[in-house]
């Protein structure tokens, strides 16, 4: 019998500085979305690092995704 092969999901974290939303413990190799709560790509780019930031022009809530994962933050 061989090992059970298993996807590794993304995991990351996201804060707010200013203007700023910083990812943390992203995975390289994978692309981000910044997205409106209307599910509208503002922005997208590819993961180089564990952490980036994403800067806002506006405050709001956005979703950030990663892979198969998203998580929701309020830009204030």
């Amino acid at each position: 019998m061989g090992l059970a092969v298993t996807a590794v999901t993304p995991q990351f974290n996201v804060e707010v500085a200013g203007r700023n939303i910083l990812v943390a413990g992203a995975s390289a190799g994978y692309d981000y979305a910044l997205l409106d709560m209307q599910g509208r790509v503002l922005r997208r780019g590819a993961v180089v690092g564990a952490n980036f930031a994403i800067p806002v022009t506006r405050a709001g809530t956005y979703l950030v995704r990663i892979g198969d994962r998203m998580r929701r933050v309020s830009v204030r």
